[in-house]
């Protein structure tokens, strides 16, 4: 089949649908989706199938990269659920598409790679500006919780490309010589970086900090100069000691407090109506135990009088209100009574109903109260196993379920259809204490994959992952070695392959860097 058009015009076309997809990753799922089919089609439009094909089946790294997707089909045979098997590939079809095009297309110039990677930066910066304008309240969107700030796709997802992006203005600062470009990208990443801190990403500050460190290893044991192991050395030394005392400067998530006696606590409320007593609950706020000189009827009463959220509803974060008072109310020392309700201000009112449980986490971006935030999940899961609500101990129950079917299922798991169906049996059996909407997949690439595929599936995932890497000796490409250990790292805290903007993101940037940017880009050994 011979080109429809000039060769020129279709290597334009593939330029110009590689930018919208970079500009549509975090901004746009359907311009994602619209890119891929426009690569799609200039492909075959351009011909020479016959020699493309053969040159990818040619091309061991990229035929093991996209053979993810065969396990997938292969999972079909032993699945019950062949919607959901169909629905799930569908979602994975990058992980084809995108390394069959990228290993098989014109290799392009460092001009046109380099100018894909600034699109890519340019429309992450674009993103972040546009969640500051949504945080400051200049949009119509309502933020409840700072993860609310990122509007077009998921904020963890979100949180991965602006890691990114820090690296690729980390790339352009090394490759620069101009003084300009150089302050103006390191400009660039600073800006991205208080972004994170802004977004309270501890996965994507972690999956920086790990990119960081992975880069920073590789480069000190390849330098033989002295002053280049010492210069890294102290990077990853202020790296870890700033981590370390942001962690410990956090306020004390439960600081030592007397604990009352019985006799000491007083029955009832000023009005005349008796008090709640719980002497055993292990919960505290800043210090204040929490299930003490509780009245129901005088809160619901005065509540309902401040509030259009009522009592006994849930609040903005779909948690129960009178949790969230309590708890609220507890962290400023008052008792939880109708005295105690009149004394809160109008914006503390507004703040309990938007879902903040501590009078210290009014602040919508507070990433120091985040980590308090997360301090008291865990202190709460250990104490009283509960955990709907909250992001991290949520995951702990998935981690939970997906560890008894993987044991059941070890050899070649529950197939690519049956995952939501053996997890939602699982959370039956074990009486999980989740609601049915918090009842979600396994939040971690690895064991998604072993549910999924059983041990010969990982084995295989584990091949994909790491065969290009070491066949093409791309750890001594800064930028892919810095976005492999964040796929590493983001692979542990969430299943990034299970929806279109993660699957994209994967494979996108795996195939770019890999195949395309791979032949134009300087190296450590350089």
């Amino acid at each position: 089949m011979k080109p429809l058009l000039p060769q020129k015009f279709h290597s334009y076309i593939y330029i110009f649908a590689l930018i919208i997809l970079v500009i549509g990753m975090p901004l746009s799922k359907f311009l994602m989706s619209l890119s891929q089919f426009i690569l799609f089609f200039n492909w075959v439009l351009e011909g020479n199938l016959k020699n493309k094909i053969s040159s990818f089946f040619k091309n061991k790294p990229a035929l093991i990269l996209s053979s993810l997707i065969l396990l997938h089909f292969i999972g079909i045979i032993y699945s019950v659920d062949f919607k959901y098997a169909i629905a799930d590939i569908r979602i994975k079809s990058p992980l084809i598409i995108l390394p069959l095009i990228l290993s098989t297309s014109t290799v392009l110039q460092k001009k046109y790679t380099d100018l894909i990677l600034n699109f890519f930066l340019a429309a992450n910066i674009t993103a972040s500006i546009i969640s500051l304008f949504v945080l400051l309240g200049y949009t119509k969107h309502q933020v409840v919780d700072i993860r609310d700030v990122s509007i077009f796709i998921s904020h963890i997802r979100f949180a991965l490309l602006i890691v990114i992006s820090i690296f690729i203005c980390a790339y352009f600062i090394y490759e620069n010589t101009s003084i300009y470009k150089r302050v103006a990208y390191l400009t660039l990443a600073v800006w991205l970086f208080v972004f994170l801190i802004i977004m309270e990403s501890l996965s994507g500050i972690g999956a920086l900090a790990f990119g960081f460190t992975s880069v920073i290893i590789y480069k000190l044991i390849r330098s033989k100069k002295i002053i280049i192991k010492l210069i890294g050395i102290s990077a990853i030394l202020v790296f870890v000691i700033g981590f370390i005392v942001l962690f410990f400067n956090v306020k004390n998530y439960n600081p030592v407090a007397h604990y009352p006696k019985a006799s000491e606590l007083e029955l009832t409320t000023i009005n005349g109506n008796p008090y709640q007593h719980d002497l055993n609950g292990p919960l505290k706020e800043n210090g204040n135990y929490t299930w003490i000189y509780v009245c129901d009827k005088e809160l619901r009463a005065e509540w309902n009088k401040r509030s259009k959220i009522n009592f006994d509803s849930l609040d903005l974060k779909q948690n129960p209100l009178r949790f969230t008072l309590v708890r609220f109310m507890t962290s400023k020392n008052l008792r939880k009574d109708s005295i105690g309700v009149f004394k809160l201000s109008g914006d503390e009112i507004k703040s309990i109903e938007r879902g903040v449980a501590n009078v210290n986490n009014q602040n919508i971006s507070n990433i120091k109260e985040r980590i308090n935030e997360t301090l008291w999940e865990i202190n709460l899961y250990l104490t009283t196993g509960e955990v709907n609500g909250h992001s991290l101990t949520q995951r702990f129950e998935y981690w939970k379920a997906a560890y008894h079917i993987i044991k059941n299922n070890y050899l070649i798991g529950v197939g690519t259809g049956d995952v939501e169906i053996e997890l939602n049996k699982e959370y039956e059996r074990m009486q999980s204490k989740l609601e049915k909407e918090n009842r979600l997949h396994a939040h971690n690439q690895y064991i998604s994959i072993a549910l999924t595929f059983g041990i010969v599936g990982f084995i295989w995932f584990m091949i994909t992952l790491f065969y290009p890497i070491l066949k093409l000796k791309q750890y001594n490409n800064m930028l892919y070695l810095a976005f492999f250990s964040v796929v590493l790292f983001s692979f542990l805290n969430e299943d990034t392959l299970e929806t279109q903007a993660g699957v994209t993101f994967y494979a996108f940037l795996n195939s770019f860097l890999l195949f395309v940017k791979s032949k134009t880009t300087t190296t450590f050994s350089e």
